[in-house]
């Protein structure tokens, strides 16, 4: 693995997308000693969102294989996935929920962040000149 490979907002997501992925096998609701981790429920589409989003982070990024530049429709793809994510975190959210839940949530959060980030660098860079034009011709 390549981890250099990464820029700053991907390093963000790929945390983001972990703490996701693991807050499934967390409780997410706990009342009276009783509890219901989130593969009992909604954790287990968040817990796809997250492998689907490794997978696509990790071979659009370059993190294993040869080195790659993502392309815009993976960006958005990272972007819908985290947006789904903190959506179902944040419609979860009630008086009895546990520490898996609000992983979710703020993992959700930040990987939103972070793919959000990615996908601005990406609009925002500048285009490369192109060889052999010559301005004043």
């Amino acid at each position: 693995m390549h981890l250099e490979r990464l820029t700053l907002p991907q390093r963000i997501s790929a945390v983001a997308i972990v703490v996701v992925a693991l807050a499934a096998f967390l409780p997410w609701v706990s009342i009276f000693g009783l509890s219901a981790i989130g593969l009992e429920g909604d954790g287990m589409l968040t817990l796809a969102f997250a492998i689907a989003g490794g997978v696509v982070l990790a071979i659009t990024s370059g993190l294993v294989g040869g080195e790659r530049t993502p392309g815009r429709a993976s960006q958005i793809a990272l972007v819908v996935l985290a947006s789904l994510v903190a959506v179902i975190g944040l419609f979860d959210m009630n008086g009895a929920a546990a520490m898996g839940l609000y992983l979710t949530l703020f993992g959700g959060i930040a990987w939103v962040v972070g793919a959000v980030w990615q996908l601005r660098l990406k609009q925002d860079a500048p285009a490369a000149p192109v060889e052999g034009l010559d301005e004043a011709a």
